[in-house]
């Protein structure tokens, strides 16, 4: 019988006839993926084991990254579990799933799938890189604060699909005003573990989001956006060469922002 891999599956090893995002089970390693790109606000900070390193270096790379590859797994499963089905359905439409399904490999609906996954990505993209920014001095110093810590990262996690589906609703899906949101946050809750140490363990998650939940409302709901996102992700004209349809929403969701 094969050893079973130690290392939690990613894209790359849920090929298969049934394409990762066609299933909620298995979307959290697609997306893990594309938030671990280069140019990604995690890069550097998420530990990807590669089978082939040697165990010191190995150990070596793990200490100099606040969190391990199942760890952010686990993070961005937590994400979906809490995401509104309005917000999955906007990037991954259950009828343009079952078109794919038929279409099979390589087909226009297939395209337009993984395309719905890259916009699914990018609003989480947005939210983190928001985090990062706003909490800078948390993000940096992952043994002085508690973002970095489990129960930091689940609070923001739960956190994170909120924000996600509000910023969807009113239409505010550029990187901007998900900065307004995190900025007005950190303004009034701090991440510095001296702050938190009287809370019991247990109770750390619950007592962050709560926190954190309470400043996102301290002053009104997030302001309307100028026009609205695509409906679906079948309404998205992909790779079309047609101007932005307003200066918020582009014709082609999370492209360069200059």
């Amino acid at each position: 019988m094969a050893a079973h891999s130690s290392f939690p599956p990613t894209r790359r090893t849920l090929r298969r006839a049934s394409h990762p995002l066609y299933e909620p089970q298995t979307r959290a390693a697609w997306l893990v993926d594309e938030l671990l790109a280069p140019s990604s606000v995690f890069s550097g900070r998420v530990h990807v084991p590669s089978p082939t390193s040697d165990r010191g270096a190995a150990d070596q790379a793990s200490q100099s990254t606040p969190i391990t590859l199942a760890t952010f797994m686990t993070v961005i499963g937590e994400m979906l579990h809490h995401q509104s089905t309005y917000v999955q359905q906007i990037c991954l439409p259950d009828d343009l799933i079952a078109q794919a399904v038929v279409d099979g490999p390589g087909s226009l609906a297939h395209r337009q799938v993984e395309r719905g996954g890259r916009l699914l990505a990018g609003l989480f993209s947005h939210y983190w890189r928001a985090v990062a920014t706003a909490f800078s001095e948390a993000w940096d110093d992952p043994h002085g604060h508690l973002l970095w810590h489990p129960r930091g990262l689940t609070a923001f996690a739960r956190l994170g699909s909120h924000v996600v589906h509000d910023q969807v609703v009113a239409y505010d899906i550029r990187q901007h005003y998900f900065d307004a949101v995190l900025d007005r946050i950190a303004g009034t809750v701090s991440l510095a573990a001296a702050e938190h140490a009287d809370v019991p363990l247990g109770q750390l998650s619950t007592h962050l989001f709560l926190q954190l939940a309470a400043a996102r409302h301290a002053e009104g709901p997030p302001r309307p956006g100028i026009m609205a996102v695509p409906g679906g992700v079948a309404d998205i004209r992909w790779g079309s060469a047609a101007p932005p349809l307003s200066p918020d929403v582009s014709s082609v969701p999370f492209g360069s922002e200059n």
